[in-house]
């Protein structure tokens, strides 16, 4: 099943356009609000015996802590310190750039970020990129202590008290004026249309990163986590999300290959064990242009690169369904053999259908973009400037270099860093948080060593 979107009627300046949700035929139900990303289900369009799966991204018993999993540092425990590298002068120009995003698109009443340049709507994912982005921010010298002290108590308290979905977990939008949930079914009992269990994961990703650099959310974090009932978010040893459609929730499995082991780490930060024991079992290789993929072989397999890359920058590389070598080494030898540059991955969009998977791999066919309904772009994005910085700070190679080199020579006449360049060499200029953000988290990894920012705790 696939979902369609709402068109919110954004007013659009003259010199940007901004991305809308996908349009009405792209069949998503009614009550569905502009989801940027529609990084969580697929929601049914006719009611059926068997409702239909998640995209992407149980009810439990209460979670036990188990040894293997034992991931929670102490309160008080400091990061270790690891030699500064200075950035250059270029890396400078970038990271302020990204810096003017953040700034112009902080709503200081709510400590929320706008998703989309002008769009004042978020999700967890966004939140989490949004407090990434801030504690970059401080890394690379700027912003001060106090201003994202004060900034982020704001966001936390705002965290705290939003209207959650039937009284469980967050909702999957929420206004960032008002900290009120999005769309039509906001004002009804339930505050919203249900949640997503990827988003959360992310969020959590960096709830616990902020509390290794500021020991002092530590308490406020515990606090806004006690209200939130997490173990709803996993079921038979995965994650689960809801969607409510014309009355019925449906509570179904979220998260595919690559996309759901990155969530449940944020799960499994907070003591929470995922197995994901029945995941080999969809698991098969395939191969494109000479390297070997391990794809996820369920219904709506988008996959793309950016839960690798964000796991790399922000905890670990090492992990065994990390296949960010071979996703780098398949976009150099695309460009090589194409003459031109590319790193896919999910991204807005300045034009219809406002979002798109740039997939390495989609129903069979590699290098394939689509819509969040599944239907196949003319002239789309191959170069997403976030996943190519990505790239570049994790190999220092020629390719990376030349990656890096097409996000800044992208980025010099934009206040703040645009989101890709379509196939034509067009522009994508859908100014976005999750752009922003990576970019200036690639930044903190390289000033950090090219070390992650999660400093895993020691084994006990």
């Amino acid at each position: 099943m696939v979902p369609r979107t709402l068109l919110f009627s954004l007013i659009l300046s003259a010199s940007l356009l901004l991305p809308f949700a996908a349009s009405a035929s792209d069949q998503t139900p009614a009550e569905a609000v502009s989801f940027y990303g529609q990084r969580s289900v697929a929601a049914p369009i006719t009611e059926s015996a068997t409702p239909p799966e998640f995209y992407r991204r149980v009810i439990a018993p209460p979670i036990v802590q188990t040894n293997d999993l034992e991931v929670e540092a102490s309160k008080n425990e400091q990061p270790t310190e690891t030699p500064r590298v200075p950035l250059t002068r270029n890396e400078l120009l970038l990271a302020k750039k990204a810096q003017h995003y953040i700034k112009t698109n902080l709503r200081k009443n709510t400590g929320l970020w706008d998703s989309v340049q002008g769009y004042s709507h978020t999700t967890m994912w966004d939140v989490g990129s949004g407090i990434a982005a801030t504690l970059a921010l401080e890394a690379l010298n700027l912003k001060s202590d106090e201003e994202v002290k004060l900034e982020l108590s704001k966001t936390l308290h705002t965290l705290k008290t939003l209207p959650l979905y039937n009284g469980i977990l967050p909702n999957r939008e929420y206004n960032t004026k008002t900290g009120l949930p999005s769309g039509r079914l906001s004002n009804t009992p339930t505050n919203g249309n249900g949640w997503s269990a990827l988003d959360i994961g992310r969020l959590l990703i960096w709830l616990k990163i902020l509390t290794q650099q500021h020991p002092e959310f530590a308490d406020p974090v515990e606090d806004l986590l006690n209200q939130w009932q997490l173990d709803r978010a996993i079921h038979k040893g995965t994650l689960y999300g809801t969607k409510l459609y014309r009355g019925k929730e449906y509570y179904r499995q979220e998260g595919r290959h690559g996309y759901l082991q990155y969530a449940a780490s944020g799960f499994k930060m907070f003591g929470y064990p995922l197995p994901l024991p029945d995941l080999d079992t969809y698991l098969t290789d395939v191969e494109i242009d000479n390297e070997t993929l391990k794809i996820d072989a369920r219904n709506v397999p988008f996959f793309t690169s950016d839960p690798y890359v964000l796991a790399s920058l922000e905890f670990s590389s090492g992990a065994d369904w990390n296949q960010i070598d071979t996703l780098y080494a398949l976009h150099k030898n695309k460009s090589a053999k194409q003459g031109k540059l590319y790193s896919y991955a999910e991204d807005a969009m300045s034009k219809n259908p406002w979002f798109a998977y740039n997939n390495l791999y989609y129903y069979g066919k590699p290098w394939t973009s689509v819509s969040p309904a599944g239907k196949v772009i003319e002239n789309p994005q191959i170069l997403s400037h976030k996943v190519a910085f990505g790239f570049s700070v994790l190999y220092d190679d020629e390719y990376g270099e030349k990656l890096f080199q097409a996000v800044l020579n992208n980025s010099l006449h934009a206040r703040s860093i645009p989101t890709g360049e379509y196939e034509n060499g067009g522009l994508n200029t859908a100014f976005n948080i999750n752009t922003n953000s990576l970019i200036l988290v690639a930044l903190w990894y390289k000033q950090n060593g090219r070390q992650p920012i999660y400093v895993a705790p020691l084994a006990q």
